[in-house]
């Protein structure tokens, strides 16, 4: 289930800069069109030669590097960017180990166009990045009783669990403009991602029987000896841990071309938009199980396992897109019409876990197709030259899984909302309500099914609610002034409840009653901060807040076991510029060090980040 946010950010440093689109908008952007789009655009060449370097230390070996530079000559342009990050992680491993990560982030960007007054102006642009990563990161939580004695503790059955993933991107964007009002975007890309996340998934008592991390987490006493192994006791079974590495790869390519073209005719101004695209992408599932003995605290190896002998499969989907969107403008009144068309073909090759080898001797096949039609027209009416409406309504849809029983994901969805924008002065609310007739889940490790990945139908779903957000300068008064005060609040209600009652295929869910609220999902959020800035320096303020989530669908009270907490964090930060191309900053988050459960799935409870304190200087050249 998609549901909208309203997301505040505040002004970004790293590598990527994020815009969201919502509502009807977003046709664009499919195939999912049920909430909003997020796109995370790379740092942009820079006009001229400039650089920055950005260092930050802090709290729990966190540290973070990000560099790069760039300039843009007459007929072409360059930019190369690199980031990295890491911590020492802030959670304590029974008897020791490591629980960090680090991140490495590398791109390169050129460009080659013709001269800017060139009669057909075109460019041609190529990306090309790499990501590593490597995070001692575990499914593993803790029971109630032992996450409020020590909510940053880790077992020591956790002490292998480690997720290594490497991505490499490339992508080249072919730009000619026509003519003043006509112009067209070309993209062909490609990624390649392959990730190993070697994690506990059950444990073994002596008479061989074997039980989830999950179960055991949710029953200790019931399952006192398997417990008692995850805490590091001697296992009587020598194959007692079972160790499963999930071990994917994934690409996807594809080429899309956008055709603009804008005129005016009498007092109306008109904006079409035409996009094609071809896209195929695969996920390629290849793991396996190694068994270790627990000796004291200490994980020994006892079993490898041979790689195949566990999930075994290749999905693959292609599919062909387009659509049409025309923007209408004439007087106070915008007009958004649009049209999306997508066509899917989706297929399985399971060769099933007896053949490592894919001989093809087991081998069982499933497909799937969809082709759909997604409309969405939206309305804006500026007010006057600080206040404007708009109203809007679209069809949602996600597509469906490869197996023919599940159906797409299908919605319709409204939205309805002011702007306000004078002076110092911001904000805007939006109505919004969502109608699923047929909701989409997924059975993911992470949030307690058996990771086989495999959509689910379930059921019929209403979700509405209100996004407010707003923004003033409290020293508007004083003209004079070389300061700013900005106060900022933003709060989202969301409410979604099940309108059907049905059994889920998803075990975790089971049965659904019609009136049930949906899981995870917080009715109430909200955002507020405060900041004292001037030229030279600035300090900031915000606090957050989030309400509880059931972690199951039900009513009424919700049981200890079946929620998150409720919290509320605080952060601020400050920096001071020495020069005009060298400043320092400093920031804390969650000062207060407010514990909180943030999740009880897939396998126990999990805490939020504490207290933690960071130190940087930004260089900019």
């Amino acid at each position: 289930m998609q549901i909208r946010l309203l997301i505040i950010f505040p002004q970004l440093e790293g590598c990527k800069v994020l815009k969201f689109k919502k509502g009807s908008s977003q046709i664009k952007y499919g195939p999912f069109t049920t909430g909003g789009a997020i796109n995370l655009i790379s740092t942009q060449i820079p006009t001229e030669f400039s650089g920055r370097i950005n260092l930050i230390g802090g709290s729990y070996g966190g540290r973070n590097l990000h560099a790069l530079v760039g300039n843009s000559h007459k007929n072409i342009a360059y930019m190369a960017e690199g980031f990295q990050y890491g911590s020492n992680g802030f959670k304590e491993i029974d008897g020791g180990g490591k629980t960090g990560f680090i991140k490495t982030d590398y791109l390169v960007k050129l460009r080659v166009n013709t001269n800017s007054d060139a009669k057909v102006y075109q460019s041609l642009a190529i990306k090309v990045g790499k990501v590593n990563e490597k995070s001692h990161e575990t499914y593993q939580g803790l029971t109630e009783a032992d996450f409020y004695a020590n909510p940053y503790r880790r077992y020591a059955g956790s002490q292998k669990d480690l997720m290594e993933t490497e991505q490499t991107q490339f992508s080249a964007t072919h730009f000619i403009n026509l003519s003043r009002s006509f112009n067209i975007t070309t993209i062909a890309y490609r990624t390649d991602f392959a990730r190993n996340w070697y994690k506990l998934d059950n444990v073994a008592d002596s008479a061989g029987i074997k039980t989830s991390i999950g179960k055991i987490l949710e029953d200790p006493t019931g399952n006192e000896e398997t417990y008692s192994i995850l805490k590091g006791a001697t296992s009587l079974n020598p194959n007692a841990l079972t160790v499963r590495a999930n071990n994917r790869s994934y690409y996807a390519e594809g080429i899309q071309s956008v055709i603009d073209f804008n005129f005016i005719t009498n007092a109306i101004t008109h904006d079409i938009n035409i996009g094609f695209r071809y896209h195929t992408d695969q996920i390629d599932r290849f793991q396996w199980d190694d068994l270790y003995a627990m000796d004291n605290g200490v994980m020994v190896l006892t079993t490898p396992g041979i790689p195949g002998t566990e999930s075994n499969l290749v999905k693959t989907a292609k599919a062909f897109a387009t659509y049409f969107q025309y923007r209408l403008k004439y007087g106070k009144f915008t007009l958004i019409p649009g049209l999306r068309y997508e066509n899917i073909s989706l297929e399985e090759m399971n060769y099933g876990k007896g053949d490592p080898d894919r001989t093809g001797t087991n081998l069982k096949e499933s497909m799937n197709h969809v082709g759909v039609f997604i409309p969405g027209i939206r309305i804006d009416y500026q007010y006057s030259g600080y206040l404007s409406g708009f109203v809007g309504i679209h069809k949602g849809f996600s597509p469906p899984g490869v197996k023919d029983e599940t159906l797409p994901e299908n919605s319709v969805n409204y939205e309805l909302g002011l702007r306000y924008n004078r002076n110092t002065v911001s904000g805007q609310i939006v109505l919004f309500y969502n109608h699923y007739t047929n909701l989409l889940g997924a059975d993911l490790s992470a949030t307690g099914g058996t990771g086989s990945g495999d959509l689910f139908n379930a059921g019929e779903v209403n979700a509405n609610g209100i996004e407010f957000m707003i923004s003033y300068d409290l020293l508007t008064a004083l003209h004079k002034t070389r300061f700013a005060l900005p106060l900022t609040i933003a709060y989202t209600y969301t409410n979604a409840i099940f309108q059907n009652s049905f059994v889920s295929t998803y075990e975790d869910w089971g049965s659904v009653m019609a009136g049930d609220q949906f899981p995870y999902l917080a009715q109430n959020q909200l955002t507020a901060g405060i900041s004292l800035e001037h030229n030279k320096f600035g300090i900031s303020l915000s606090g957050r807040y989030m309400d509880e989530m059931r972690t199951s669908p039900g009513q009424g009270a919700i049981p200890s076991d079946e929620k998150t907490d409720s919290y509320l964090a605080f952060d601020a930060s400050a920096f001071y510029a020495i020069t005009n191309y060298v400043s320092v900053f400093t920031n804390a988050t969650n000062f207060t060090n407010k514990v909180y459960n943030v999740a009880n799935r897939p396998a126990g409870l999990r805490p939020g980040m504490p207290s933690a304190f960071n130190v940087g200087l930004k260089v900019n050249f």
